[in-house]
């Protein structure tokens, strides 16, 4: 995270803030995406490998803050600067690797936007919709 000259929308520093970290096995973090809802920060990460078609390993974790700078918590309480994340989606039946997510608010609920690859490797869209219980997300 860097901050931003809001007049400008360029850096306004230089200082980088690290929100998320593998550091046990040095495993790709990508894609963060910060929300907010009901009091909480969320960051919505990859872990894993994108691309690679059906092979694909990308699965989507989240953490959330009661700060936007952090730290972000897991379920369990694990910071996500020490490998932590709640798995929200990985592989299951013919969708492969998903992640890259984003989320944005419609008119009756919260919508997570990713993409996939099916079983013969062709990249795909997914959209599911979002509930949140005790402060989690819930995909639906």
């Amino acid at each position: 995270m860097i901050s931003l000259d809001p007049n400008t929308g360029k850096r306004s520093g230089s200082t980088f803030l690290s929100l998320a970290a593998r550091p046990s096995n040095g495993g790709a973090v990508e894609a963060p995406f910060i929300t907010y809802k009901g009091g909480y920060y969320y960051l919505w990460v990859s872990f894993d490998k994108c691309c690679q078609g059906a092979a694909s390993t990308y699965r989507i974790m989240v953490g959330r803050s009661k700060s936007v700078t952090g730290p972000y918590l897991d379920k369990s309480g694990k910071d996500m600067m020490q490998g932590g994340g709640t798995q929200m989606m990985s592989s299951h039946g013919s969708v492969h690797g998903p992640g890259h997510n984003a989320v944005f608010t419609d008119s009756d609920a919260d919508v997570l936007v990713y993409h996939y690859y099916k079983d013969d490797g062709v990249a795909q869209m997914g959209i599911n919709l979002l509930k949140y219980v005790s402060g989690w997300p819930v995909i639906y």
